[in-house]
């Protein structure tokens, strides 16, 4: 059986809470456009969809996207104004290295 890699050897992450355009209106429409967005920034890995959930209103929903630390910078500095809403769909709301403290940011829950 193979060792088991320790935490301080795995790879680290930063967790994004994001602000999603209206017209994303499931996962897989939002998935295709955050691998799109990491393909044009050439980020080392594929942007993992985690949280998605829709807003009652019409203007934005919410989600939670993972990133490998190295993309982690150049992806902030692209989505973290107001215009990215209306450039890539997406605008960074709030980010920590763990998932837990961006649930609690953006008031949601961990589906079961």
């Amino acid at each position: 059986m193979p060792k088991r890699l320790t935490k301080a050897l795995r790879g680290k992450r930063r967790w994004f809470g994001i602000k999603v355009g209206s017209q994303y209106t499931n996962r897989k429409q939002l998935s295709d456009q955050l691998n799109a967005l990491a393909i044009d920034l050439k980020l080392s890995k594929q942007i993992r969809l985690m949280d998605f959930e829709l807003s009652n209103d019409d203007d934005f929903s919410l989600a939670i996207i993972e990133v490998k630390l190295p993309d982690s910078k150049l992806l902030r500095e692209k989505i973290d104004n107001e215009e990215s809403i209306n450039t890539f769909g997406v605008q960074s709301i709030t980010t920590s290295g763990k998932i837990r403290l961006v649930r609690d940011r953006l008031n949601l829950t961990k589906k079961q």
